[in-house]
């Protein structure tokens, strides 16, 4: 029995919000930062929803939304004047001390930049499911939750998270994991 796909943004927003805000909460770690990342994905939703109303299945909407808004929260990470919030009687010191790490490790962040991007495309290559399943864990579920969501067995994502770790390994260098 296949579900139809939601009729109107509404009622996917409403289907997958608590989700939206762990996700971006997971990745930002600050409650506003993470309402920043879950609003600009709900807007660019509803300006994409002719696109989204297209998917054939609730699942595909779900993941493309969520896709969003994780998309939304790798954009907030980015910005530079992100580092700067710390307001404080140290502040100054933390800004000198920031600003000589940065300066040393300029290199160091545009490849890690560059194997994030390596990563992202390397999973957005992966078949659906697959993908589902990676998305689903970066977020922070667990494997039964997973399972429930994307209606296949405990087993099944264990084999689709395992089989994108081997694929990620072929695909990226040698060594892009836990480079800093």
């Amino acid at each position: 029995m296949t579900q139809e796909p939601y009729g109107d943004p509404v009622s996917l927003l409403r289907s997958v919000l608590a989700d939206l805000a762990r996700a971006a909460y997971g990745l930002l770690g600050h409650h506003a930062d993470a309402e920043d990342a879950v609003q600009n994905g709900c807007f660019k939703l509803i300006t994409a929803w002719p696109r989204v109303a297209g998917l054939a299945t609730p699942g595909e909407q779900r993941a493309y939304l969520i896709r969003i808004v994780l998309n939304e929260a790798l954009q907030i990470l980015r910005d530079p004047h992100r580092r700067w919030e710390h307001l404080g009687p140290d502040a100054a010191e933390r800004a000198v001390t920031l600003y000589s790490v940065t300066q040393h490790s300029f290199e160091d962040e545009i490849q890690s930049k560059e194997d994030l991007r390596l990563v992202w495309k390397a999973i957005g290559d992966m078949p659906d499911m697959r993908r589902d399943a990676v998305l689903l864990r970066a977020a922070g579920y667990e494997y039964r939750d997973i399972s429930t969501r994307l209606g296949i067995k405990v087993s099944t994502v264990r084999s689709h998270i395992s089989d994108a770790r081997k694929q990620l390994s072929r695909t990226l260098p040698r060594g892009w994991e836990g480079r800093r």
